[in-house]
This record gives structure tokens, sequence and C-alpha cells, in this order.
């Protein structure tokens, strides 16, 4: 009689977890409105949930509901498209770097300064550093900037042949630095691109192996691979040093490679008799929160009026060599085609 009462118990409170387990199960029903047929969800028990993203608990589709309880279709809510059943759609990778770099452009017209606070961190950090690790344009060439200026600094000071020249000059649009002189010639150029329209590159580096004074020639191919190394990282700037040194080597006269830098951006390299140029891309993907932001170097620095027919770009021209440092100031008016 015990085990009877005992297994009578059990049953009942089977049916009673059963009963609980669906009392919050439900179905969509049809109504018809003066928009025509709608579908709304409603529960065991009479209610409707509440507006907004709504999951199915039996199909785990994600709808979108309306405040009177109808799921919304042929729309979109957040980005998000819902088909004809109302069923949301997940974005496509294009559409969420389109919704990033929109974001992040926004952000940099909202808050111009703060561009210009980060840059100067970074250059600060940079001291200290042998590669710059930026992802975005304008904090990757303000390492560079610091870096470069370093190896210049260092190469000025270690020559023995005076006689070449180490020049340097920066705009608004590009900040470029040389080494050149006697029968070589330019052998060496390296430039930061401020801005878009002056390149899609953020950084290039042009290089003549063997055209250096003798002397000095050990110099400046060590500056040469320390610029690769500014460029592309530790690791990936040596790896791709060694790797174009071993093909001369054995005789190669043209290469090309295609990688990523340490920090994730893009880079490429040409070889051909002698002669290498790298450039570097930037991912523009921000490494704290993973998001990608274009460019907003033009709407955060512009101070020129569109109503401007020409604008005038400002450049200091530096030489490094055995006498003074020279500054000097130049005035170029060039065609502002946005003002026409």
């Amino acid at each position: 009689m015990r085990k009877k009462v005992i297994g009578i118990a059990a049953v009942t409170a089977m049916m009673s977890l059963a009963t609980g387990m669906t009392a919050f199960a439900g179905q969509w029903v049809t109504d018809h409105t003066g928009y025509g047929e709608q579908q709304k969800y409603v529960n065991d028990d009479g209610s409707i949930p509440a507006a907004g993203w709504f999951t199915d608990p039996e199909t785990q589709l994600v709808y979108h509901l309306d405040p009177d309880g109808y799921r919304m279709t042929d729309t979109r809510v957040e980005g998000y498209y819902l088909d004809a059943d109302g069923v949301r759609q997940e974005k496509t990778e294009e559409e969420i770097l389109r919704e990033a770099k929109e974001a992040a452009r926004k952000e940099g017209v909202r808050n111009p300064g703060k561009g210009a606070a980060e840059e100067k961190v970074a250059a600060g950090e940079a001291k200290d550093r042998a590669a710059a690790d930026g992802t975005t344009r304008r904090i990757y060439i303000s390492e560079l900037k610091v870096i470069n200026n370093q190896i210049s600094q260092n190469v000025s000071l270690a020559r023995a042949d005076k006689t070449i020249e180490l020049p340097g000059s920066e705009n608004n649009l590009e900040a470029v630095r040389s080494f050149s002189g006697g029968e070589s010639g330019t052998f060496y150029t390296f430039t930061v691109y401020k801005t878009k329209k002056a390149s899609e590159n953020a950084a290039s580096l042009t290089y003549t192996y063997d055209a250096a004074p003798e002397a000095d020639r050990e110099l400046y191919n060590d500056a040469y691979a320390k610029t690769v190394i500014s460029m592309l990282g530790e690791n990936e700037g040596k790896a791709v040093v060694d790797y174009v040194q071993s093909q001369r080597e054995q005789g190669v006269t043209k290469l090309s490679r295609d990688g990523k830098t340490d920090a994730g951006n893009s880079y490429t390299v040409k070889y051909n008799n002698n002669r290498i140029e790298i450039a570097v891309v930037c991912s523009e993907v921000k490494a704290e929160d993973n998001t990608t932001t274009e460019e907003n170097t033009e709407a955060a620095d512009t101070t020129e009026s569109t109503e401007t027919a020409s604008e005038t770009v400002t450049a200091k021209t530096i030489t490094v060599g055995a006498g003074a440092a020279k500054e000097e100031t130049a005035e170029d008016t060039t065609e502002n085609t946005d003002a026409q």
C-alpha cells in the first residue's frame, strides 16, 4: 500500500511539473487589421510579449514586435533586415563594417581634439620602441615619425662621409626623409602620408642596395633594416629583411611579397635590381575595441573655408648634416577641386 501511495504521488508531481513547463508556451495567431493580416505571439495564459526583440521559444527565430505585439516584416530595425515573415536576418560583414565606419566618422567629427591627443600619447610612447604598432593612419604615422627621426639622427652622428645629405620635409599631406649625395643620388626615401588624398598607403620606403658610400654602407644598410622593422614590426620586419637578403645572395633580381605586419596592417614588398620598395596600408581597426574606423583627418583637422578657391600648403625643410640644421617655409598654391 505504501509503494502505491508513493507511486501516485510521483505521477502527480510529474504531471504538475509538465503543466508548469507548458504554462508559458504559446503560438502565433493571425488577426485581420486595417493593415491586413498581422501575426502576434500569444502565450497560453493570453498575454503577449512586450514590444521589441522576441525569440520564438520553439524555433529560436528572432522577430521584432511592434507596440501592439505584431511582428514587423520586410523592414529594417537597428540595422537588421526583417524578411517577409518577420524573421531577423543576421548582418553581413560588409554591413557591420559600413556601420562601424559611419559610427567612427561621426565620433571623429564630434570630437576632433580626441585624435590629436591620441597622436601625442602614441608619439611619446614610440620613443622607447623599435616598431610602430598603431593600426589607424594617424596613430601609426605619429609613431613612425618619432622612430624614423631617431634613426636619422643616429646616422647623422655616426657617418664618416659628411657629404651625404639627410634632408627632411613636411607639409599638410606628407612627411619625407631621404638620404642622398654624390654619384649615388637619392638611395633612401621614407614617406608617411597623412591623408588618403595623399596616398592610400600610410607609409612607404624606397631603398637602393649598395648605393651608399662604401665607407658608411653598413651604417645605411642598418638604418634601412631598422626602418623596415619600424614599419612592419620586430618579427615581420626582420623576416622581410632576411628574406630579401637571402634571395639577393642567391642571385634573384626581382621578387614581390605581400603580408601582414605584427600589428595587423597590410604591406607589399617589391624588389627589382637592388631597389626595394615597401608600402603599408593601415587596417583601421582599433586594438582596444576591435572596431573599424574611417579616416577623419580632413574632417577633424581642416581649417580652410569651403568658399576658398585654393589651399595653401606650408612646408618645412630640415637638412641634417655636418652644418647647422636649416628651416625654411614655402607656400605652394594648388587648385582645390573640392571647392568648385
